[in-house]
């Protein structure tokens, strides 16, 4: 599912039934950063289009680069949206604080590996346990529509909860 919405739902759900847990954030920085492998090949014009970092090993690499990049840039990017952010040194350091290490840590961990989960479902060209196996066992284990389904499914009910709880707090 390159560049598809779709990735964010099971991410959604994740946030809402632990969220201090986990960065939807940094989660959403991962799926980002993995995604671009694929767009770089389908530029090139090569195939296949996921290559090592949509395997475990490769999504391994995936997650600790969005921890350490996800973190900030995720902090600066919800400082700014909540217009918390000054553009000065002192609040700009904060602001990429703003994310503590564990939830960072855990966003970034299911985010790579729940893409690479995702997508063994939908792509062919998909080796998730390269190099150590070239089988794909849950290719079309589920149709397209079924996953897309359930990735929407995710989403709402994860949105929803997220909002309940968000009004809880006002």
């Amino acid at each position: 599912m390159p560049f598809t919405p779709f990735h964010f739902g099971p991410g959604a759900l994740i946030k809402a039934y632990a969220p201090r847990h986990v960065s939807f954030t940094v989660f959403a920085f991962s799926q980002v950063l993995i995604d671009i492998e694929p767009l770089y090949y389908m530029v090139q014009g090569e195939y296949p289009i996921h290559r090592f970092f949509h395997s475990y090993l490769g999504a391994t690499f995936i997650a600790l680069a969005a921890y350490i990049l996800g973190r900030p840039i995720s902090g600066l990017a919800l400082a700014a949206i909540r217009k918390q952010l000054q553009f000065s040194i002192t609040s700009s350091v904060s602001a990429t604080r703003t994310i503590q290490h564990l939830p960072a840590l855990t966003g970034a961990a299911i985010g790579a590996y729940s893409h690479v989960l995702l997508d063994s479902i939908m792509h062919s060209d998909i080796r998730p346990y390269a190099p150590f196996f070239e089988y794909n066992h849950l290719f079309q284990a589920i149709s397209v529509a079924e996953l897309h389904a359930f990735c929407t499914v995710a989403g709402l009910f994860g949105a929803l909860v997220l909002g309940f709880r968000w009004l809880e707090t006002k």
